[in-house]
């Protein structure tokens, strides 16, 4: 389980996403899912796909123009299916031949994101305000440009099908084994510390501070994220902590007696 931001779960429970990605994880990945592993199109999967999500519903009627439409489809959804498994290719080129030829109804969101030419807002300094429009776009050039594989990978973790998940997605399941992986730096958060609470890094003085007035401290909110996730283990439970000073973390977990002896050991 990775300590880093979760997909919002819905009030059923389900995991759906960011709003952006969700266009892209219904009709577009079921027919990406049709691209055969040598980059050639499953024709019958296709069909049935295209017929599911409304691609064929406005054909013209005249037959010439019937004609040349399903030839722009099947021209479109070809070159679609190379891109799927072109090697590097990112999201909006792979996007590219299905909104041009309007293969599938797309999210006006998606649309104006994809024929957004300019570049990305830059990233604002902490503890600065930045504008939603420019937080949003910037959220949307990161996913054009995201390599296109990483797509069927997050919809499998979405679906719960991944081996690993978040805290805040796992609060209130439970499993057989469980391995909670402790990263401050992946997690990017600054709400609470691993490092601290294992003694791989000296407390803030605001830490201090707090503790002195008996506020909540990022030793309190740590300890309760990892309450979570090692009371979700049914069977075995491995702790694996990534920390700055490995040696001093060392030294502190062997003083503070959560574990025995042998229970520790140092990932070379």
């Amino acid at each position: 389980m990775l300590d880093k931001e979760a997909a919002t779960p819905d009030p059923n429970g389900e995991r759906m996403g960011p709003a952006m990605v969700r266009p892209l994880l219904g009709g577009l990945l079921e027919l990406a899912a049709c691209a055969r592993s040598d980059g050639t199109w499953d024709e019958f999967a296709g069909m049935v796909a295209l017929r599911r999500h409304d691609a064929l519903a406005k054909l013209p009627s005249e037959r010439a123009a019937r004609a040349t439409r399903l030839a722009e489809l099947h021209q479109a959804v070809s070159r679609f299916a190379e891109l799927c498994r072109a090697e590097g290719a990112c999201v909006k080129q792979v996007l590219a031949p299905i909104l041009e030829a309007n293969v599938l109804p797309a999210d006006s969101r998606l649309v104006e994101a994809y024929r957004d030419e300019r570049p990305a807002p830059p990233e604002p300094k902490r503890g600065t305000g930045e504008s939603k429009e420019d937080r949003q776009r910037r959220g949307w050039h990161a996913l054009m440009n995201a390599p296109w594989a990483e797509l069927a990978r997050y919809r499998t973790y979405l679906g719960g099908e991944a081996p690993f998940a978040t805290h805040r997605v796992v609060k209130g399941s439970e499993f057989k084994h469980v391995m909670v992986v402790m990263d401050d730096a992946e997690a990017d958060g600054y709400l609470f510390s691993y490092d601290k609470l294992f003694g791989a890094e000296k407390l803030s003085e605001r830490d201090e501070e707090n503790m002195a007035a008996e506020e909540e401290t990022s030793i309190d909110r740590t300890l309760r994220l990892l309450y979570i996730t090692c009371s979700r283990a049914e069977e075995s439970l491995a702790l694996v902590l990534w920390a700055k000073d490995a040696s001093s973390a060392l030294t502190a977990i062997k003083v503070c007696g959560w574990f025995a002896a042998d229970e520790v050991a140092a990932l070379s």
